[in-house]
Formats: C-alpha cells, sequence, structure tokens
C-alpha cells in the first residue's frame, strides 16, 4: 500500500484585494511625488524668471542716458542701485572687480576679489542665471557685456534666494506628510471600499463551495444570475451551465453503474452455483478441482464487485438502504473470521478482546462483513505472503473500533485519506501471488468509507507499531447500563 507522497500545491499568488490596494497606494504615492517634482521645477522656473527681469531693469537702468564711458561712471551707477539680497560687481578683466567697496560682504562670502575669481571660473561658458549654492545658501548668477570707450566690460550680478528655497523645501515637506497622512488614509478607505466590492465574489465563492459531489440535484444548486452584480453574471451563467452539464453526466453514469451491476449479478450467481456444484460432485483430489476451486472465488470476488457498485449507485441516487441494530462485536468478528480464513491461507489471526463488557455497538451487520471482507482482501494484496492479517476489536467509553491491521509496507502520511476514494489503488507488494496482482478495481476502500458513514462511524487507516496499515472501523458504542436509540441510517 506504499504509495508516492502527493504532489505539492502550487504556491497561490497574491489577492485581487491586495494587488488593488498595493496599486492605489503606489498611484497616490506616484501622484504626489510627480506633484513635489513639478512643484520644484515651477519654483525654479519662477525664481529665474524674476532673477532674468531684475538683472533686465537694473541693466536698463546702468546704461540710462548719459551712457556711461568708463567703469568709474557705471561703478558710481551701481553704488546708487545696490539693494538688499543683490549684489553687483564690475569686471574690467574677467574674474577682477573694478573696485572693492564696504558692500562685499553683503551675503557673508568673504572679500570680492577671491569670490569674483571663483565665479569667474564657475560661470565660463554657462548660460545666464545660473545656481550656485555657497555656504549653505543658494544664488542666481548672471553677466551681462557693457561697451566703454576704452574696451568692454562685464557686469556680475548675485542674487540670494535661499530664502524662497527654503520656503519651498518646507512647501515639500507638507506635501510628503500629506501624501503619508493621505496615503494612511486612502488605504483604510479602500480596505472598506475593496471589502464591499469584493464581497460579492465572497458570497459566489461560498455558494460554490456549497454545491455537493457527488449530487442528483446539481441542476437545482445553480446560481441566480440576475442577483450577482453585472461583472459576475457572466461567471454564474458559465457555472450553472457545468452544473447542468455535470447533473446530465452523473446520472448517466449513475444509470450505467446501476443497470450493469444488475446485469452482471444473475450470470454470476449462476457461474458461482455451478462452480459449487460441480466441486462438490468432483473429489478434493481430481485435477479438476483447483480450476473449480479458482472460478468459485473469482466468481464470488465478482460478486463482491457487483456489490460494491450497486451500493455505491444506490448511494449516489439516495437509495441506500441499511438495516441497523445492535451488533456483538465479537460475534461479529468470530463469524469474519472463519468465513474468510479459508481464503487467506492462515495468515488471517482474530485476538481475542481484554474488554470485561461486552463490545456492543450499532450497526448493520451484513454492511459491517461486507466492510471487513474488503479490508481483508486489500491487505492480502498488499502485503508479502506470510505476512499476517490481525483481527480485534477494542472499546472506548464513546466508540467501538474494529481493526484490521497488517505488517506489510503501510502507507505514506500523504495518501491516508486519499486511499478512501472512489478508483484510488495502491501498489501491491512484492510478493503477492500473481492472481491478485492489480485485481484491484479502486472501490473497496471508498465503499468500507461510505457504508462507516451510513452507520453513523468513520474509517481511518494508521501506521501498525513497527511498521504496516491499522485500517480502523470505529462505530458508537452502546452503553451495557443506559439503552439508547440506534442512528438514523
Amino acid at each position: 500500500m506504499a504509495k508516492n507522497p502527493a504532489p505539492r500545491r502550487r504556491r497561490s499568488r497574491t489577492s485581487i484585494r491586495r494587488q488593488l490596494q498595493i496599486t492605489s497606494l503606489l498611484a497616490i504615492l506616484v501622484g504626489y511625488a510627480v506633484l513635489v517634482f513639478s512643484n520644484g521645477l515651477i519654483a525654479s522656473k519662477v525664481r529665474r524668471d524674476r532673477h532674468r527681469q531684475t538683472v533686465f531693469e537694473v541693466h536698463q537702468a546702468l546704461l540710462r542716458a548719459p551712457v556711461p564711458r568708463n567703469a568709474a561712471e557705471i561703478q558710481a551707477r551701481l553704488d546708487q542701485l545696490l539693494t538688499p539680497g543683490l549684489l553687483i560687481w564690475v569686471e574690467t578683466a574677467a574674474g577682477k572687480p573694478y573696485k572693492v567697496t564696504q558692500r562685499e560682504n553683503t551675503f557673508g562670502l568673504g572679500p570680492l576679489g577671491p569670490l569674483a575669481a571663483q565665479l569667474a571660473l564657475i560661470a565660463q561658458g554657462k548660460p545666464n542665471a545660473m545656481s550656485l549654492r555657497l555656504s549653505g545658501n543658494t544664488f542666481l548668477l548672471s553677466t551681462q557685456p557693457v561697451r566703454l570707450s576704452g574696451g568692454g566690460a562685464l557686469v556680475r550680478y548675485m542674487e540670494d534666494f535661499t530664502a524662497d528655497v527654503r520656503r519651498q523645501i518646507s512647501a515639500q515637506d507638507l506635501l510628503i506628510a500629506v501624501a503619508v497622512f493621505t496615503a494612511l488614509l486612502t488605504s483604510a478607505l479602500m480596505r472598506l471600499a475593496l471589502d464591499r466590492g469584493l464581497s460579492p465574489l465572497g458570497r459566489l465563492s461560498a455558494r460554490l463551495e456549497d454545491v455537493t459531489l457527488p449530487n442528483q440535484s446539481l441542476s437545482a444548486e445553480g446560481l441566480k444570475v440576475d442577483e450577482q452584480p453585472r461583472e459576475l453574471q457572466q461567471i454564474a451563467a458559465a457555472f450553472n451551465d457545468l452544473l447542468d452539464r455535470l447533473a446530465t453526466s452523473w446520472e448517466r453514469q449513475t444509470s450505467f453503474a446501476d443497470g450493469v451491476a444488475h446485469e452482471l449479478r444473475t450470470p454470476i450467481t449462476l457461474i458461482s452455483g455451478y462452480a459449487q456444484r460441480l466441486r462438490r460432485q468432483i473429489p478434493t483430489s481430481a485435477p479438476e478441482s483447483r480450476p473449480l476451486a479458482l472460478i468459485e472465488s473469482e466468481s464470488a470476488r465478482m460478486g463482491r464487485l457487483v456489490t460494491d457498485l450497486l451500493d455505491i449507485a444506490r448511494d449516489d441516487a439516495g437509495r441506500l438502504d441499511l438495516a441497523l441494530r445492535e451488533l456483538d462485536l465479537d460475534q461479529e468478528l468470530l463469524e469474519a473470521y472463519e468465513r474468510l480464513t479459508v481464503y487467506t491461507t492462515g495468515r488471517l489471526r482474530l485476538i481475542p478482546s481484554e474488554e470485561r463488557e461486552p463490545l456492543r455497538a450499532w450497526g448493520d451487520a451484513d454492511r459491517l462483513q461486507q466492510c471487513l471482507t474488503n479490508l481483508v482482501e486489500n491487505a492480502l494484496k498488499h502485503t508479502p505472503v506470510g505476512c499476517p492479517i490481525e483481527l480485534f476489536a477494542a472499546g472506548s467509553q464513546r466508540e467501538v473500533v474494529v481493526h484490521v491491521r497488517d505488517h506489510g509496507p503501510g502507507v505514506h502520511p500523504g495518501d491516508r485519506r486519499r486511499i478512501f476514494e472512489r478508483f484510488v489503488r495502491g501498489a501491491p507488494a512484492s510478493g503477492v501471488p500473481a492472481n491478485l496482482v492489480g485485481s484491484g478495481s479502486g472501490l473497496g476502500l471508498s465503499v468500507v468509507k461510505l457504508l462507516m458513514e451510513r452507520m453513523d462511524g468513520r474509517a481511518r487507516v494508521a501506521e501498525t507499531p513497527g511498521g504496516g496499515a491499522d485500517f480502523q472501523l470505529k462505530l458508537r458504542r452502546i452503553s451495557p447500563h443506559l439503552p439508547e436509540d440506534p442512528p438514523s441510517a
């Protein structure tokens, strides 16, 4: 019964809710980033335009009539035009101020001579209204040429915009703070909006989970398309169409299995009956005895398979009836042992119960025998020849557990639930007789699970101490002191 572990499920992707939240937050942050960047560009352009306007007005005032003829006359006019935040000087040669005045330290940048030489190197080949950062302050520097009688000269205009830049930085900090607050607020509001917007998907998912398979009334479990949001109506309609097709297919399969099982039961019964009659007429030592025994055992196995098919078909159609009554589990195990020991070649062992009180439970005696037969056959197929199969029962205060235990390869933990599904077959163990290899239908354990659930019990498989599979049938125990009502079938 050892099988490879079930394949690992692929990791699920990020949910739609999380994707929408992340996208909305990114949109807000990108929007504010563009706003901050645009605000910086606009503020820089405004400063440059204002600086150019100031330079234009001052330069026009310098050159008004009468036009200065030399650097001394220009300097005289400059002394009259100097304003706070604006430093102007004349250079007859690049980097060499014509005259040093007491206003040279207006911005606290040190002597004008070294400063002018440094700025001349920086401004060389650069456009007017270039931005400078000196001593933590921000300036704009422009240069205008003038014609003098003795040759040309340069007029440098240096304007302090530190206060404007600081106001801009403060505004940007405020925008960033507003962006963070808005992002948090939007995240909270988006969560509420998404919860409300995606709630139809949640209801649709819950409705889909309520659909049970197999079900003879699948068509009745369809979704009401008109009640779904417009975006989900196509999905709901497609799901209803799928349910209709599944219901039709399921009805055909159930009818086919039911019909085939009924048609096979009669010829199998005839084959088994004639084989038994011939065996009684032929001596045991005759050569024909062994083939007849094989025919009898195979027809019995086919009969059990037909019974399993009928049970599944009837359960799917809601027509599986059980005769529940009080069972003596010790007596039921003894009957199963006497009936099955002939086919197990001495491998089946009945372990007496250690309980002081009788083990009694509610169940269907014939169905319990059917479950035990399926489990013993399953153990024969999946354990080596000679490996013992133990049959015993143990009780607790609320339930009785019937064990069919072997010491073979066991069942992988990942397959212990899946092995009770329909048409799931384990690999046979080494040493299994050839006539049993591949003989399983994949229905035996699923029928065991089905019948146990209909008897208000359950079937499970655990590991045998030391290795092997321990199949357990759990039934509700009947207390010897208090009367109990049987469970409904």
